[in-house]
C-alpha cells in the first residue's frame, strides 16, 4: 500500500500500530501534528488537484516533500527516501 507521496506504508514501522496509512486516515496521519497541521500537506495537495497520488504531478518532488521531512532523518537517508518514493510512484503509475 502506497501513501499519496509514494511512501510504502507496509515498510513503515508505524504502520498498523500507530498509523493505518494516509489513504485510510484521509491524510490525518499521526505525525501531522508535529508540523502544526492535522492533515498531511501532500495528501491535501493531491486531493485538491484531483490526483489519486503524487504520481501524475509534474512537480514531484515538490517543496512539500522537504517541508514534511522528519528532522531526525539524515540528508543521505532523506535522499534515499525521495528516490524510493519516486520509484514507487513510477511503478504504481505504469
Amino acid at each position: 500500500m502506497l501513501g499519496m507521496c509514494g511512501v510504502d506504508c507496509c515498510a513503515c514501522k508505524a504502520y498498523g500500530d500507530e498509523c493505518d496509512g494516509c489513504r485510510e486516515l484521509e491524510g490525518a496521519v499521526p505525525w501531522a501534528p508535529f508540523l502544526g497541521v492535522t492533515v498531511c500537506p501532500s495528501y491535501i495537495c493531491a486531493e485538491n488537484r484531483g490526483f489519486a497520488s503524487c504520481a501524475p504531478c509534474g512537480e514531484k518532488p515538490c517543496q512539500l516533500w522537504p517541508d514534511t521531512r522528519s528532522p531526525d532523518v539524515s540528508d543521505a537517508d532523506f535522499a534515499r527516501d525521495i528516490a524510493l518514493r519516486l520509484e514507487n510512484l513510477k511503478k504504481a503509475s505504469d
